[in-house]
């Protein structure tokens, strides 16, 4: 019989190979003798060009010029030997690429010895930092551009997809036009409605809300209208409907791609001729009523199949606000966690003053598929969680702090918003808008072009189209 240890003896080779991490050995003379592929990835330099060279080809300014002291030194000293050429514990330091690219990297290193005590080379570890240094950067950016204060009512956040929301709120507060808000669940669709009723002449009125979807069609009715007594079994008194409730203010109604093809109908009449009947009544009640109606759904896409009715869907969309995803707006993240923290530390007594770096990183790499709603959860979690005053990484939902997890729902994630937006007919708006996004990404076309769901192609067709230098920076 076949031992199962035998089927396969990794070599220490095989274990070095697979390393996620540098791996670099080197003798008494500072030459390479172990160089593995993840060292190879990092530096451009391939294992056959290295190894029997020096060290020195990489220029680091912090490591050893020489082993001498290291082989003077036994081992109850090598620990006191702190350049890179003896005992270093992640040390921040850079190297140079193949390419002259300067590199930031992590690095360990342990002196190795011989049976004697005396030192016959060193072993390094070797962490690629750009990534990280790149967020870092972007971070103190962010931070250095948004103000604590920044945001409209209960919104947060001043970056330019926001500032857009919060111009079109303004211009939506100066009318009485139905207004439709759309954009993913958790992006703040209601804060929008609240931030337009309180910012408009109806503000001393009164501002009544309705989740469309969690009622069914005859009780939705209902809440809507009002009812009579004995209009169906249970109404054993009047009621008055949402509408009424709202008289002189704002109903705001979310879901509205979730009802029924007949509450559509009666809503197409309220909102046009602002009348509206009680269930099981025929005398008429007049809607002095401003209507905000918001969905996560596609409406577009709902009249295509037959399922909502087109011309009650250009009825609701006389001015449509579209709340961006909390993926295409990292920028606001900073000052969100702010909000959060001050709010939770109102409601826990607890002295959280801040996030660590390592939870930025998480933060910026996560593509918040519950949008802010998610981030505000995950802020909360870690106010439970958390027994210091800086929040860390450990603190997190699982969701989010395994890396794992979070990679695999960020690539499904920009795959079905990238479809989606294919399917929608997605274009750019305008010149602005794209000027807006290309800036935002420091002109990478690439970029610009994945947050707008578009092909690369297509940004140079549109910058060629509107006159923008196809050579700015």
């Amino acid at each position: 019989m076949v031992n199962e240890s035998e089927l396969w003896s990794p070599t220490l080779s095989d274990v070095l190979q697979m390393m996620p991490s540098g791996l670099v050995a080197l003798d008494r003379e500072s030459r390479v003798r172990i160089w593995n592929s993840a060292m190879e990835k990092i530096t451009g330099y391939s294992s056959d060009e290295v190894v029997g060279e020096k060290c020195s080809f990489l220029n680091c300014a912090k490591c050893a010029k020489s082993l001498d002291a290291a082989s003077k030194v036994g081992v109850d000293g090598a620990p006191d030997i702190d350049d890179c050429g003896g005992l270093v514990e992640n040390m921040e330091c850079a190297i140079y690429s193949k390419s002259g690219e300067l590199i930031p990297i992590l690095k360990n290193a342990r002196i190795l010895l011989d049976d004697a005590g005396q030192s016959i080379g060193i072993v390094e570890t070797i962490t690629d930092l750009r990534y990280r240094k790149s967020l870092e950067k972007e971070i103190e950016a962010w931070r250095g551009s948004v103000s604590t204060s920044a945001g409209m009512g209960m919104l947060v956040g001043n970056g330019y997809k926001m500032r857009d929301v919060y111009d079109r709120i303004q211009l939506a507060a100066q009318s009485d036009a139905t207004v439709l808000i759309h954009g993913d669940t958790g992006t703040g669709k209601e804060l929008a409605a609240n931030a337009i009723h309180m910012n408009s002449s109806r503000r001393d009125k009164p501002f009544v809300k309705l989740n469309c979807s969690a009622l069914s069609e005859s009780l939705l009715e209902s809440e809507l209208f009002g009812h009579v007594k004995g209009a169906f079994t249970g109404a054993v008194r009047d009621k008055i409907g949402r509408f009424e409730a709202a008289n002189g203010g704002t109903i705001f109604m979310d879901e509205i791609g979730d009802i029924s093809p007949l509450i559509q109908l009666k809503l197409l009449r309220v909102i046009q001729e602002r009348v509206y009947e009680r269930v099981g009544d025929m005398k008429p009640h007049t809607a002095d009523v401003r209507v905000i109606v918001a969905t996560h759904r596609n409406l577009r896409e709902l009249v295509s199949a037959g399922k909502f009715r087109e011309d009650f869907y250009y009825r609701i969309k006389v001015f449509d606000i579209l709340m961006p995803s909390l993926m295409d707006r990292k920028e606001d993240i900073p000052i969100l966690c702010s909000a959060f923290m001050e709010r939770f530390r109102r409601a826990t007594g607890k002295a959280i003053k801040d996030v660590s770096e390592d939870v930025n990183h998480v933060f910026m790499d996560h593509c918040w598929p519950g949008n802010v709603r998610e981030l505000e959860n995950a802020m909360e979690h870690a106010f439970v969680t958390c027994q210091g005053n800086v929040i860390e990484v450990k603190d997190l939902p699982r969701e989010i702090r395994q890396s794992e997890m979070r990679q695999a729902e960020c690539r499904s994630r920009v795959s079905d918003i990238a479809s989606l937006r294919k399917a929608s007919g997605y274009r750019v708006a305008s010149k602005e808008e794209l000027i807006a996004v290309l800036d935002d990404c420091g002109w990478n076309k690439a970029e610009a072009a994945r947050r707008l769901g578009l092909e690369r192609s297509t940004v140079w067709r549109r910058m060629k189209k509107w006159g923008i230098d196809l050579n700015s920076e």
